[in-house]
């Protein structure tokens, strides 16, 4: 994923997104992630998520017009800048047998994501955004269309070092989804809450 802002979406005023704020995996974390996900999909006779769409969802927004982005960069910014990097310890995998969707996930929430997860709902609802109703849960798509079980776990639990949150764009191609970082900001944890 690209690291810097990019071009503000589209270029109608009316035309509107698919977003989401997402963590994306350290480099080190992403070539692990990828290798379970080859696994498991092998296992679960399944489609394996791309090593480039690895990424946690901490909220997805749907559709927002254009003219919504620069709100949302506000939102991703301040957030950041509350919460201070930490690490995340995936150490399961766990399936949605109902949506064929097999995930790798934490046995325990670090409380840096807990509160980035409830800054951002409460910053987002307060702007009238969408926002989740269900708790919480971290977890991240190793594999797609899943026709057995995913597996029995993590052999060796990955660290993930989350030093940075993502707004993105997904776009639905023949061959699949496609995300584009709009911005992404550091975690910090120095600005005061608002």
């Amino acid at each position: 994923m690209p690291r810097r802002p990019a071009a503000p979406g589209p270029r109608s005023a009316d035309a509107a997104l698919r977003t989401f704020f997402a963590l994306w995996p350290d480099p080190a974390a992403r070539d692990v992630l990828a290798a379970l996900a080859n696994d498991t999909a092998a296992q679960a006779q399944g489609r394996a998520t791309w090593a480039a769409n690895l990424h946690l969802t901490l909220a997805f927004l749907g559709n927002v017009a254009a003219t919504r982005i620069g709100g949302l960069h506000a939102i991703g910014g301040a957030v950041a800048a509350a919460v201070p990097p930490f690490t995340l310890l995936l150490d399961r995998v766990g399936a949605f047998r109902d949506a064929g969707i097999a995930w790798a996930g934490a046995s325990a929430t670090p409380p840096e994501l807990e509160r980035l997860v409830q800054l951002l709902s409460s910053a987002l609802a307060k702007e009238g955004f969408p926002t989740e109703r269900r708790t919480f849960q971290p977890h991240l798509t190793l594999a797609r269309r899943c026709q057995r079980p995913a597996g029995a776990g993590v052999a060796v639990p990955i660290a993930w070092s989350v030093t940075r949150i993502a707004l993105n764009a997904s776009e639905t191609l023949r061959s699949g989804a496609r995300y584009r970082a709009l911005a992404d900001w550091p975690l910090d944890g120095r600005a005061p809450e608002r």
